[in-house]
C-alpha cells in the first residue's frame, strides 16, 4: 500500500512540515508497516492511498484528522522571544 499526503506549499513553513512528515509517518507505520508512506509540497492539501481497501482509506483519514486535532502535544512552535 502506498500513502501519499500533499500539503500546500503556500501554508506550510518548512520547520513545520519536517515536523508533520515524521508525525505523519511514525502514525502510519503504526497502524500499515509496510506501506510506503510519503509527504511533500504541493498545491493543494490532498491525501491518496493505492493498493488498500476502501476502510484504509477511511482508516487514514481518520489518523490524519486526530493528528491535527492533538497537534499542540506534537507539534513544537518557534520561539520569538529575543
Amino acid at each position: 500500500m502506498r500513502i501519499e499526503l500533499m500539503l500546500n506549499k503556500n501554508n506550510v513553513p518548512e520547520a513545520t512540515f519536517c515536523q508533520v512528515e515524521s508525525e505523519f509517518t511514525r502514525r502510519m507505520a503504526i497502524s500499515w508497516p509496510d506501506a510506503l508512506v510519503r509527504v511533500r509540497l504541493g498545491g493543494s492539501n490532498e491525501i491518496s492511498v493505492l493498493g488498500g481497501i476502501k476502510e484504509d482509506k477511511q482508516q487514514v483519514e481518520l489518523q490524519l484528522e486526530a493528528m491535527f486535532d492533538e497537534a499542540e502535544d506534537w507539534l513544537e512552535q518557534p520561539n520569538y522571544d529575543m
